[in-house]
């Protein structure tokens, strides 16, 4: 069985990646899908349901860390399921590659699970803000790429592009960069191939000092319909301290998935019958002032209701 593991941070266009792989080789062969959740909601895992493959979601922390074991056992799991020959990996978007990597050196791992080239995924157009906001911890999941896809190109001008392209080739110059729009990729640059990655001497059982930036999650109801105009200007009025929002609600009397990223919201047609709340993520979160707006949008109940 042959493990591939996706990164990128927040809004980069992971969750768009796996359905694309899924895609494109669900027929092909058995395929399944482990997602990580930063916050206590699985919304990209509601995003991929219906694509007929086994799924497991693991939610309320971070694979590089709290829920190094589980994932493990996932793979584990899939592992001794009869006919699965792929398990893709959607890390959370604050997962870091380094402590991942330290995962799969156990020798009896290696022995029984092939791994794939380590992928990560770019916000083109966001890149040279959230590399300075985040610094090494930004830097770590390019570094550590076997393939870097620089995605959202179309939202970046040329001259973003090439900046980025060079900045990425200065951190990673080892690792295959390929532009994308909406993660359009070759499903066998990523499925077909493997990682360059082999355990040093010793890394087994070595544990790194593990040092992403300190990332909390908010869960607040939306059940009520909002305008969107009221939506707008909520997201508008957020603080630079959220730095990704997801969910599900109902907006212009229309069932609707709700994703906003530093500044950029984005709203499209969702399925009827999903729960509807929004996912906080950021730094530093005032969580009744963000309650309290939400309910103000319309969104949320107005006493606050989380």
């Amino acid at each position: 069985m042959q493990v591939n593991m996706i990164f990128g941070f927040l809004g980069s266009g992971k969750t768009t990646l796996v359905r694309h792989l899924l895609g494109a080789r669900a027929r092909e062969r058995k395929l399944a899908v482990i997602v990580n959740e930063f916050g206590q909601v699985g919304i990209d895992g509601a995003i991929l349901e219906g694509e007929a493959v086994d799924m497991i979601q693991l939610t309320s922390g971070c694979l590089c860390c709290t829920l190094k074991g589980p994932l493990l056992s996932a793979i584990e799991e899939l592992r001794d399921k009869a006919g699965i020959e792929h398990v893709v990996i959607e890390a959370s978007g604050v997962a870091d590659p380094e402590e991942m990597i330290e995962s799969f050196s156990a020798p009896e791992f290696r022995a029984s699970v092939a791994i794939g080239p380590f992928v990560t995924v770019v916000d083109t157009a966001k890149f040279a803000v959230m590399r300075e906001m985040l610094g090494e911890f930004y830097g770590s999941q390019v570094a550590h790429a076997d393939i870097v896809l620089l995605n959202k190109t179309d939202l970046a001008s040329p001259e973003q592009l090439e900046a980025v392209r060079a900045e990425v080739a200065e951190l990673n110059p080892g690792a295959r960069i390929v532009t994308t729009e909406h993660c359009d990729v070759d499903a066998g640059l990523v499925l077909d191939a493997l990682s360059g990655w082999e355990p040093g001497p010793g890394e087994h059982g070595h544990h790194h000092h593990h040092d992403h930036p300190d990332f909390e999650s908010e869960v607040l109801d939306a059940a009520g319909p909002v305008t969107r105009a009221a939506l707008e200007s909520f997201f508008a009025g957020l603080p630079p301290e959220v730095l990704r929002a997801k969910g599900f609600m109902v907006v212009d009397g229309a069932a609707s998935l709700v994703q906003f990223t530093a500044g950029q919201l984005e709203i499209t047609p969702a399925t009827l019958d999903r729960v509807r709340q929004m996912v906080f993520i950021g730094r530093d979160l005032d969580r009744d002032g963000l309650a309290a707006r939400f309910a103000f949008a319309g969104v949320a109940p107005e006493d606050g209701t989380r």
